[in-house]
């Protein structure tokens, strides 16, 4: 399991680092810290960023500067993973038999803050595993490095693709299930 973008800021938060003004969800911090408690506790990792790019205001042309995740300010917006970050998830996924990727890990329609994204796509798409994409943003990113094909099977589903993963009956599967028992 690997966390990116406002996922990897409520993972921090439950961490205990500052976020600064950041994308989370403050209301899943107890759902995040629980997942950390298990992954310890079953001897497992959940790998969090250990570096961040970051702006002080959310636009195209706003100063981008990597800090390590422990000094991110209280006016900082964490607009990406930092460099080491990228290269620490890169190893990850180098060893990986299956992944299923859905979402950036930066605002990669910014292009200051695009390489964490690059980087992971880039990642899966080199990797000799059986690589599954979903969601629009997942998508776009891998359009916009020009890596669609280098991916297994894409799934235009995004959220839906995820539940489905989970084993929920998606409403369209199961009226075709009705209609096949009709």
């Amino acid at each position: 399991l690997i966390v990116g973008g406002g996922i990897a800021n409520t993972f921090l938060a439950a961490a205990g680092f500052k976020i600064g003004q950041s994308l989370y969800e403050a209301d899943l911090v107890p759902n995040a810290r629980a997942l950390l408690d298990e992954a310890e506790r079953t001897g497992k990792h959940i790998p969090l960023p250990v570096d961040v790019v970051c702006a002080k205001a959310f636009k195209e042309d706003a100063e981008a500067f990597t800090r390590p995740v422990d000094e991110v300010e209280d006016d900082d917006l964490i607009m990406d993973v930092g460099p080491d970050t990228a290269s620490r998830y890169g190893e990850i996924l180098d060893n990986a038999a299956t992944i299923i990727w859905n979402g950036p890990v930066g605002v990669f329609e910014f292009p200051p803050f695009s390489h964490g994204t690059r980087a992971l796509a880039e990642a899966v798409a080199r990797s000799g595993a059986f690589s599954v994409a979903g969601g629009g943003d997942t998508i776009a990113a891998l359009t916009r490095f020009r890596l669609s094909d280098k991916i297994s099977y894409i799934s235009t589903g995004g959220g839906a693709f995820l539940e489905f993963l989970e084993g929920k009956t998606l409403p369209a599967v199961q009226v075709l299930k009705e209609a096949a028992q009709a």
